[in-house]
């Protein structure tokens, strides 16, 4: 599978454009899910457009693919740390950051990996922190 090749794959797409809030726009599509709780899959963020505001319930690792990502950290509901990861950065989380990603000029194209032990893989965040919705490994294969 050549994950630079993205017309193969099957895409789900997001998109919000609520006044105040960052442009939302990206796209995720499931590479793989194996019953152990890893799960596998290529994001695509439209040029300077944002995903969710979210924190990672499970052990995430992503690789930037094409294009570069930007991550805000936040606490308390400020930004409290902002960071570029460009074509090739590799990185990971234990879980439990509240952050913002969002592409660069160009987009972004990243591949995450992930794990739950618990089925749990997110929160999805307001902008005061409180959470609007938990997603589950269950609830990711109800929607393919």
């Amino acid at each position: 599978m050549n994950l630079l090749n993205i017309d193969q794959f099957e895409w789900r797409h997001y998109q919000e454009n609520v006044a105040g809030n960052p442009i939302i726009d990206y796209w995720s599509s499931l590479l793989a899910f194996r019953e152990s709780g890893h799960l596998e899959f290529l994001y695509r963020w439209e040029p300077n457009a944002h995903c969710h505001f979210h924190r990672h319930r499970a052990h995430t690792t992503s690789i930037v693919l094409q294009g570069e990502l930007n991550v805000a950290d936040y606490a308390g509901g400020n930004p409290v740390n902002s960071r570029v990861r460009p074509t090739g950065h590799r990185a990971h989380s234990e879980g439990d950051e509240v952050h913002r990603e969002w592409g660069g000029p160009e987009g972004a194209l990243v591949y995450f990996s992930l794990y739950s032990a618990d089925g749990i893989l997110a929160d999805q965040l307001d902008v005061d922190g409180n959470i609007i919705k938990t997603v589950t490994v269950n609830d990711i294969i109800r929607a393919q």
